[in-house]
C-alpha cells in the first residue's frame, strides 16, 4: 500500500485509478480516528471516472503509531494534506471531507486555493464544541474515559448505537474493527485537541474561493441544522443539500446516495 513521508510523518493512502476516462482527482478525508476505508461505499460511483485518493490522517488507520508523546494539531493535518498533494504532484482536486476531514479541507482550501477545484463538506460542523458528549461517553463520565475503558471497537459499537449510526448487521462489526486500527492514545489525544475553542471554521469559510457542496444530516448529535445554515451562510459559492432523517454517519450509511449527489456536483464544476 502506498505511503508518502511529509516532514518526517509517514502517511498511508489508498489510490484508486479510474476505469474510464479520467475527469479529475478526488481526495477523501475521514473524520475522528477513522481511516480511508470508511469511504468504500462511494467507490463504485466515483472510480468509473475519477482517480480517488483516500489518505489516513496521521496516527490513524494503517499509519505508524506516533508514540505515547503524540500531540495532535489540526494545523499539522492541513500541512499533511497539502504535503501529500505536493508529493503526488497533484493540484486542482475535488476534496471530500466528513466531520474532522471537512474541517481540515475547508481550512486547507482557504489557505491553499490553488490546490483545490471544489470542496464537499459532509456532516461538517463549524466547531465540534457544540456536540453532545453524553452520547459519546458510554459507561463513563467523558468520551476520553470511555475510549480508554472500552477500547475503540466497543466504543464505536456502543456510542454509535446511542446516536443511531449502525446498520444493524455484520457490517457494524467490520467497521468497528477498522476503527480499532487507530491506537487508543491517538484517539484520546485527537478528541481532546478537536474539542478546543481554537478549532473553529468561523474565520476560514469566507476565504474559500472554490465551489462548495454542503451535505447536512438532520439528526446529527454533533451539530444542529441551524449550525449548518450558519456555515452555509459564510461560504461565498455554495450549494446546500439536506438529507432528511439522516444521522451523522450518513457518509457510510447512505454512501451510494451521497456519492451520486457528489458526482453530479463535481461534474458541474
Amino acid at each position: 500500500m502506498p505511503t508518502v513521508t511529509v516532514d518526517g510523518t509517514v502517511l498511508h493512502y489508498f489510490d484508486d485509478r479510474p476505469t474510464g476516462a479520467e475527469q479529475g482527482v478526488v481526495v477523501m478525508l475521514h473524520g475522528f480516528a477513522r481511516n480511508g476505508t470508511f469511504w468504500s461505499g462511494w467507490l463504485p460511483a466515483l472510480s468509473a471516472h475519477f482517480r480517488v485518493i483516500r489518505p489516513d490522517i496521521r496516527g490513524c488507520g494503517r499509519n505508524p503509531d506516533p508514540g505515547p508523546d503524540f500531540t495532535y494539531r489540526i494545523e499539522d493535518v492541513v500541512s499533511d494534506l497539502i504535503g501529500l498533494l505536493d508529493s503526488l504532484e497533484i493540484k486542482g482536486v475535488h476534496h471530500v471531507g466528513e466531520s474532522t476531514g471537512g474541517i481540515v479541507g475547508a481550512m486547507a482550501a482557504a489557505q491553499y486555493p490553488g490546490h483545490f477545484r471544489s470542496l464537499t463538506l459532509v456532516s461538517t460542523p463549524v466547531t465540534v464544541m457544540n456536540s453532545d458528549p453524553k452520547v459519546k461517553s458510554p459507561g463513563a463520565s467523558s468520551p476520553q474515559e470511555s475510549l480508554q475503558t472500552l477500547g475503540l471497537k466497543q466504543w464505536w459499537l456502543q456510542s454509535r448505537a446511542m446516536t443511531d449510526d449502525l446498520f444493524g448487521d455484520d457490517r457494524d462489526n467490520t467497521i468497528a474493527e477498522e476503527f480499532a486500527r487507530t491506537p487508543v492514545h491517538v484517539a484520546v489525544e485527537m478528541w481532546s485537541s478537536m474539542h478546543q475553542p481554537r478549532v473553529n471554521l468561523q474565520n476560514y469559510l469566507a476565504k474559500v474561493e472554490v465551489p462548495t457542496l454542503v451535505m447536512t444530516p438532520t439528526r446529527s448529535r454533533t451539530m444542529t441544522l441551524a449550525d449548518q445554515r450558519d456555515l452555509v451562510g459564510l461560504l461565498p459559492s455554495v450549494r446546500h443539500r439536506i438529507y432528511d432523517g439522516a444521522s451523522h454517519g450518513m457518509y457510510y450509511l447512505r454512501a451510494e446516495e451521497l456519492a451520486a449527489d457528489f458526482v453530479e456536483f463535481a461534474e458541474s464544476v
